[in-house]
């Protein structure tokens, strides 16, 4: 039997001088690490002037089980509460493909998603915003 190693699951935060949110994520968004993001997020949209964007960077991501999804949908309902926008960008064709299949892509996204032959639809452009560099 082989075992497949994990990807450490990595979180880098950053806001820019208008307040908006940038998270970068990388390795696997799994059960254990899931209130690791939630905790940040929250966090940040509790603070003073909360953000008026949540931008989540995924390019990096190399799994999401159903606590990441969950993960995704609780941020999406913490964002809208605050006020803010919720941006999934730079997403993986793997979290794509899962999205179109659990019938959230629409609302994570709010774009239409039309899966193409190979079942997945893109993600966003490689040109999306990254994380702000002091």
């Amino acid at each position: 039997m082989t075992a497949f190693p994990d990807h450490a699951f990595e979180l880098a935060i950053a806001t820019d001088q208008d307040g908006v949110l940038y998270a970068e994520l990388a390795g696997d968004l799994a059960w254990d690490v899931t209130d690791e993001l939630l905790d940040t997020v929250r966090a940040h949209l509790s603070s003073g002037p909360g953000p008026s964007d949540v931008h989540l960077d995924c390019a990096r991501m190399t799994l999401c089980d159903s606590m990441g999804l969950c993960a995704f949908l609780a941020i999406r309902r913490d964002t809208e509460a605050a006020g803010a926008r919720l941006h999934i960008e730079r997403r993986p064709p793997f979290l794509d493909r899962l999205l179109l299949l659990t019938g959230t892509y629409e609302h994570l996204t709010g774009t239409t998603g039309t899966a193409g032959a190979d079942g997945v639809t893109p993600g966003e452009e490689a040109d999306s915003p990254r994380l702000p560099r002091p």
